[in-house]
């Protein structure tokens, strides 16, 4: 009869193995996460864009006043909201509705088409706008990008090139 030989825990060999396993696994995932949180800065500095512009048309209604948006492009972006005239959305408290700005410049760059003066209003009769205007959020370094449109009418829609979940421009 034979001896039979039971063996307890793991070996050296296999714990190197497990481990080299792990470190591939890791460094192939690592794209994909740097991918995701890119994807998440887009869509949410986009979602923030939408919502104040539908508040800032809403309160122009509301009120019974033009609502003025005011916006600085490029790296360090902002925008901001305000009753009766612009404001300057990099002065803190310049914007008595609120304001927004990068939240890390050279992540995303925000440019913009229709501005007069570097804003526009929601009129108080029906909460259309001034001018049709287009803010584009474009990630840095790359061709990624979520468009939003405010056309005459105060009618605010949003597409994308390269970012799921949105329509195509």
């Amino acid at each position: 009869m034979s001896e039979v030989y039971m063996r307890k825990g793991i070996t050296l060999i296999e714990v190197l193995v497990m481990l080299a396993v792990v470190v591939i696994l890791t460094l192939l995932s690592i794209p994909l996460f740097s991918s995701l949180i890119q994807h998440y800065r887009i869509t949410s500095a986009a979602e923030q864009l939408y919502s104040t512009l539908q508040y800032a048309r809403t309160e122009a209604i509301k009120r019974n006043t033009s609502v003025y948006v005011s916006v600085t492009t490029g790296d360090t972006w902002c925008y901001g909201v305000n009753t009766g005239s612009t404001c300057t959305c990099s002065t803190a408290g310049s914007c008595n509705l609120g304001s927004v700005s990068a939240a890390s410049a050279g992540v995303l760059t925000l440019s913009a088409t229709g501005l007069s003066s570097n804003s526009f209003y929601f009129d108080n009769t029906h909460g259309g706008a001034s001018n049709s205007v287009t803010l584009t959020y474009t990630l840095f370094g790359q061709s990624s990008l979520i468009t939003t449109s405010i056309s005459r009418l105060g009618s605010i829609s949003t597409c994308s090139t390269g970012i799921t979940g949105y329509t195509a421009c």
